[in-house]
C-alpha cells in the first residue's frame, strides 16, 4: 500500500473545487493585469499576448492571481477579504492555502506510483510529497520543476501549471541555484518577500517559457485517469540558459 494512497480522495475533491474557485477568481482580475502579468513572463509582444500553447494561459493566469499586485495585495487577498465566513468550508480552506503557496524550484527525488512524488524544495531545501497522479508515472528522478506549491489541509499540490527545467545532476542544480542567486544578489531564497517572490518566479517562468517549457505540461483531471504532467527529454535544455535577463 502506498504511504500517501489516503490522501487521494481529499485531494481530487480540493482539486475540484479548486477548479471552480479559480474560475471566479479570474473573473475578478483587473483590465490590465494579464497584460502586466505576460510583460513580465516575455510573453508580451507589441503589446499582445503572445502564446504558443494553451497551457501558457495557465501559467499566465496562475502568476497574475499571485504575483501582479495592486496596493500591495493580489486577487487572492482581494477575494478572501469579500468571502462570507459562511462561504463552503472547502473554499476557504483553498483560499487559506492559496494565500501561503510559496514558488520555488523543485527536484523530483522518488515516485510513488499511483499519488505523487517526494520532492525537494530547492529554494528552502525541504523535502515535501506532492501529490500529483500524473507526474508519479512519468517523472524520472533528477527532473526539476518551476512550481507554485499549496497544503491546504497538509497536502502538498501545486497551484496551476508546474513548467520543467530539465533532468538535473546535483552539480547542475547547484549551478541553477548559483545563477539565480547571482541574478538576484542579497535575496534570502528561504524567506522571500511578496515583491521578491515574484521577481524571482518572473525571471524562472520567463526562461522556462522562453525554453518551450510549456510543450511538456499535461494535465489529469480530478479523479480521471489520463495524460499527467511529462518530463523532457534528459538533454533539455541545458541550464546554462539561466536565469533569463530582462
Amino acid at each position: 500500500m502506498s504511504q500517501h494512497a489516503d490522501l487521494l480522495a481529499r485531494y481530487k475533491h480540493l482539486r475540484q473545487v479548486g477548479l471552480e474557485l479559480n474560475t471566479r477568481l479570474g473573473e475578478t482580475v483587473s483590465r490590465g493585469v494579464p497584460d502586466e502579468g505576460g510583460k513580465k513572463l516575455g510573453i508580451l509582444k507589441r503589446g499582445v499576448l503572445t502564446l504558443d500553447t494553451e497551457d501558457e494561459i495557465a501559467v499566465l493566469m496562475d502568476f497574475c492571481l499571485h504575483d501582479v499586485r495592486r496596493r500591495g495585495a493580489n486577487a487572492i487577498d482581494r477575494y478572501l477579504a469579500k468571502s462570507s465566513p459562511d462561504a463552503d468550508p472547502d473554499e476557504l480552506v483553498l483560499l487559506g492555502a492559496l494565500r501561503q503557496a510559496r514558488f520555488s524550484l523543485l527536484a523530483v527525488e522518488a515516485a510513488e506510483p499511483g499519488v505523487g512524488v517526494r520532492a525537494r524544495d530547492l529554494f528552502r531545501d525541504q523535502p515535501l510529497f506532492l501529490v500529483d497522479v500524473g507526474l508519479s508515472r512519468t517523472a524520472a528522478a533528477g527532473l526539476v520543476l518551476a512550481a507554485r506549491v499549496m497544503a491546504p489541509d497538509g497536502i502538498g499540490m501545486t497551484t496551476g501549471a508546474a513548467l520543467p527545467v530539465g533532468v538535473l545532476s546535483p552539480a547542475e542544480r547547484d549551478r541553477l541555484l548559483g545563477r539565480l542567486r547571482d541574478r538576484f544578489p542579497g535575496l534570502d531564497f528561504a524567506g522571500l518577500s511578496p515583491k521578491e517572490a515574484g521577481e524571482v518566479a518572473a525571471s524562472v517562468l520567463r526562461t522556462c517559457l522562453r525554453n518551450g517549457a510549456a510543450e511538456w505540461i499535461a494535465y489529469v483531471e480530478p479523479g480521471h485517469v489520463g495524460r499527467g504532467s511529462k518530463a523532457p527529454p534528459r538533454d533539455w535544455p541545458p541550464s546554462s540558459a539561466w536565469p533569463a535577463s530582462e
